[in-house]
């Protein structure tokens, strides 16, 4: 997935790019820098050091917020598809906990790709589709590996007892 990703990237960068040589060509405005933050389960599996800590399930479907125009994000769209993936219309209503941070996860010329932080995807599965994600949680939670979690469940509406 991980490679998957960043060469969906770079390709849309090139993408950009040219668009932006034939903008000028014509005296036209070029697209401006593009940001996308990776969410949801997209945002775990992309980090090495948690599929070996937590039972991951690949998926299909990118959860991302992304700041670009309608060009890019149609050239995105095309691009996961080519690739067997969806970009998800409904990543507007994924829940960001408090306390949520974003990484690099990687900084091309015309877009910046950013990932939130492992246990803030986790505390709004927790959140949000506790029912969906009560193995993971449960997973996380006993692994020890985000002191913050539980936590940060309750601070942010959740439930412990759906993982009992």
């Amino acid at each position: 997935m991980k490679n998957t990703l960043i060469q969906i990237f770079r390709s849309l960068n090139e993408a950009i790019e040219n668009e932006n040589k034939e903008r000028s060509h014509d005296g036209r405005k070029p697209l401006a820098k593009s940001t996308v933050e990776i969410l949801g389960q997209t945002s775990l599996l992309l980090q090495p050091e948690l599929t070996v800590k937590l039972s991951l399930v690949q998926t299909g479907d990118l959860d991302v917020f992304v700041q670009m125009e309608h060009f890019v994000k149609d050239k995105m769209k095309a691009l996961l598809q080519q690739n067997g993936l969806i970009y998800d219309e409904d990543s507007y209503l994924i829940f960001i906990p408090k306390g949520s941070q974003f990484f690099p996860f990687l900084d091309l010329s015309l877009i910046e790709v950013k990932i939130i932080d492992p246990e803030s995807a986790l505390v709004s599965k927790a959140v949000k589709a506790p029912k969906k994600n009560k193995p993971l949680i449960r997973q996380a939670i006993a692994s020890g590996e985000f002191p913050q979690l539980v936590d940060r469940i309750i601070k942010n509406g959740g439930n412990l007892e759906n993982f009992i």
